[in-house]
């Protein structure tokens, strides 16, 4: 087994497991991309394609890990909750980034985005 390899694997313990799904991984990267503008859940529910039922439980997860911030805001006379991505949200996103890169084996403006 290649040295690098293990050492991708023994480099996985500094990622948070919990963020380690394609929904949240695709929340804390879109949010990521907005920074502290953040977007409501029906701009993330669109945008990504995810149900109603989804949305909200991954919303909710990151939230309570202390990830996502979220706000009522009035946008056209309705009350919605806008997210951000925290600074610990952001950190662990690039975190968990950089690793799935190297484990990937991918670089360059692939691993940038």
């Amino acid at each position: 087994m290649p040295d690098d390899l293990i050492a991708i694997v023994e480099e996985s313990e500094d990622v948070d497991s919990t963020i380690i799904s394609r929904v949240r991984l695709e929340i804390l990267w879109a949010l990521s991309e907005l920074g502290e503008d953040g977007a409501t859940a029906r701009h993330l529910k669109a945008g990504l394609n995810l149900s109603d039922g989804v949305l909200y439980a991954n919303l909710k997860k990151l939230v309570g890990l202390g990830y996502l911030r979220s706000e009522k805001v009035t946008l056209e006379g309705k009350e919605l909750e806008l997210y951000a991505i925290t600074r610990e949200g952001l950190l662990a996103w690039q975190r968990v980034r950089s690793w799935l890169c190297k484990l990937l084996g991918c670089g360059g403006e692939l691993c940038e985005r």
